[in-house]
């Protein structure tokens, strides 16, 4: 007669089902709270990339010129990591060309004297960014998304001077901007993420009314009020490595289109006094 009871062997083999079920709960639970944690990455950076679209919006809807296609801009300081462009290493950039957008606000006093503000949207490489920033300027180390980008905004005040046009612009537009520095707008930004495309530009009919016309290759120099890009449109697609793979957030890309307010309405309003 067999003796009732369980066996050593009878408990090994218990015991090993028992390990791999639960070894597949556990697999289920960790995909489960992956999959939680990619979504609500997702949705943030979602969020953050279309409050970037309104921020950059709504100074275009306000700007009173926008750098053309063909235009050559040169930021900061030659050294600075955030103004540095990721394709060819320096702080040039050509409009246009390189996925960025530039303008001046309408004049404005500040400490008694009158200045624009002029204003940069632009991606940096996010590896870079993280080896070189430190403090809140830092992003935070992501080794897997080095090669993702991030949205900046350059920011720097300019004196108009006496050499003013009628509606306060500086009579010649500046492309070299000095000093200041640039600051964190978005973060895994796709590579490539950023476009910009600028559909017009501005033009005067024969009696001196604004209309758009189609941009020319090249803007004459030197660079004036008249030269101004009429309407805008960028998009911002997102992207996020986790798990081995990459992933598009939002799975379509945001798209924007604006047209300026502030733009002279007649030849007369920049015509040099």
């Amino acid at each position: 007669m067999r003796r009732a009871g369980i066996t050593l062997i009878e408990m090994l083999i218990a015991a090993v089902i028992g390990v791999a079920i639960l070894g597949l709960i556990a697999a289920g639970l960790r995909s489960s709270s992956d999959s939680l944690r990619f979504v609500q990455n997702s949705q943030i950076l979602t969020e953050d990339l279309r409050n970037a679209g309104n921020l950059v919006s709504d100074y275009l809807s306000t700007a009173a010129f926008i750098y053309p296609p063909g235009t050559t801009l040169t930021i900061g300081s030659a050294g600075g990591y955030t103004v540095r462009n990721p394709r060819n290493g320096t702080n040039t950039w050509q409009i246009g060309q390189d996925p960025a957008i530039a303008l001046l606000q309408p004049p404005r006093m500040e400490g008694g004297v009158e200045v624009v503000k002029f204003v940069m949207i632009y991606p940096l490489n996010r590896g870079w960014v993280v080896s070189r920033a430190s403090g809140a300027e830092n992003p935070g180390p992501d080794p897997a998304n080095n090669d993702k980008w991030l949205l900046y905004i350059y920011e720097r005040n300019l004196a108009v001077g006496s050499n003013r046009l009628p509606n306060g612009l500086p009579a010649t537009i500046p492309t070299t901007i000095p000093g200041s520095s640039g600051n964190l707008l978005a973060d895994y930004v796709q590579p490539g993420g950023f476009v910009v495309s600028y559909p017009d530009c501005l033009g005067f009919d024969e009696g001196g009314l604004a209309t758009l016309i189609p941009c020319p290759s090249a803007p004459p120099l030197p660079l004036r009020a008249e030269h101004s890009a009429g309407r805008v449109r960028f998009s911002l697609q997102g992207e996020i490595r986790q798990g081995g793979r990459d992933s598009r957030v939002p799975a379509n890309p945001l798209r924007f289109e604006v047209a300026p307010r502030n733009l002279p309405q007649r030849l007369t309003e920049i015509s040099p006094n």
